[in-house]
């Protein structure tokens, strides 16, 4: 048997020792910021030292087809164990976005704040679109209206929504909203945002969750099977 290296030559920077361990943590929201290492910030350079399997070409394919209005599905769920390629993923959906100069809605919930004086899901959706929030403005969700008005108007759109359980599960679950919480209304307004999404003929959503609960309480596990439940289809 032929030594791995001769078969699978490493990039150089890994045969000089100069690669170092927080390159490994793939952060979508640091690539939408701008901030992250050069390895996935620059397109040239991640899909130079990423490995096209067939699973994320065909993600790519899906994508490309639906913003161009060809057909395909309008909603998938990237569901893998942690450290599984969930993120990688969608930085590769969303270079891929940049380069097709399709319009783009980007959401961390592992990076993004939930508090009475932060914005919604559905605010940040409405602030990076538009610039400003105006029409889907509160803690409470959103008519479906309102949000299709917005969604259309800026088609072709890809959304990427990664680490959502977390967010609903650890930080939108503490907020109260009247006699609900923004979990509640975060879960109610994914419902409306994958109804709308579907009627869009140039819109496709992608959606990260983890395979199993990491929480491991009941409240946790019961939003987790909420959201796989409205995510529908999913790649794995």
């Amino acid at each position: 048997m032929k030594p791995f290296p001769t078969i699978a030559i490493p990039h150089r920077d890994i045969l000089e020792g100069r690669l170092t361990m927080d390159v490994f943590a793939a952060d979508l929201w640091e690539v939408f910021k701008g901030r992250a290492p050069e390895e996935y910030q620059d397109p040239d350079v991640f899909f130079r030292k990423t490995y096209l399997t067939s699973g994320l070409k065909n993600l790519l394919e899906i994508a490309e087809k639906r913003l161009k209005g060809k057909g395909g599905d309008p909603i998938i769920q990237l569901q893998t164990p942690f450290g599984g390629g969930k993120t990688h993923s969608l930085i590769a959906l969303y270079h891929k976005a940049k380069e097709l100069g399709i319009n783009l809605i980007v959401f961390s919930g592992d990076k993004f704040p939930a508090g009475k004086n932060e914005p919604t899901l559905w605010e940040e959706m409405e602030k990076q679109l538009e610039g400003r929030i105006e029409n889907l403005k509160g803690m409470v969700t959103p008519g479906g209206e309102k949000l299709r008005e917005l969604l259309q108007r800026h088609q072709p759109l890809l959304i990427l929504l990664d680490e959502i359980h977390e967010y609903v599960a650890i930080k939108a679950l503490g907020v109260k909203v009247g006699d609900s919480n923004l979990a509640s209304q975060t879960i109610a307004f994914l419902q409306e945002l994958t109804g709308v999404v579907k009627t869009l003929d140039k819109t496709i959503l992608f959606v990260s969750l983890p395979s199993s609960n990491p929480y491991k309480d009941e409240k946790s596990e019961e939003l987790l099977q909420a959201l796989q439940s409205i995510l529908g289809r999913m790649e794995k």
